[in-house]
């Protein structure tokens, strides 16, 4: 996977937990398109409760996230569906234990 020197340089302690708890498979995929200056992005969730990011153009890894609960609502939200509930508390837990503050 080809990463971004910002996510090489200032992700390590992040990536390093996302190894320990596993990156998972992905469940769905969302294009997400917020005006940034590279341009759109493709958002993965993965059935870790993970969130994996690419560029839309270059497919270059951006940056890989730990959900919280209200992210992953407002992606199934954002295409009319109900999140499942086995993700929602996988992320409720994550942040219980403070995984996405890395």
């Amino acid at each position: 996977m080809v990463q971004t020197r910002h996510y090489e340089l200032e992700r390590k302690e992040r990536e390093a937990l996302i190894q320990q708890i596993g990156v998972g498979k992905p469940v769905a995929k969302f294009k997400w398109d917020r005006g940034h200056k590279d341009g759109p992005e493709i958002h993965v969730i993965t059935d870790t409760a993970m969130i994996i990011i690419y560029n839309a153009i270059t497919n270059r890894h951006c940056t890989t996230l730990i959900a919280r609960p209200g992210q992953i609502r407002r992606y199934y939200e954002m295409v009319g569906k109900t999140a499942p509930k086995y993700l929602v508390d996988l992320a409720y837990e994550h942040q219980k234990m403070g995984y996405n503050k890395r």
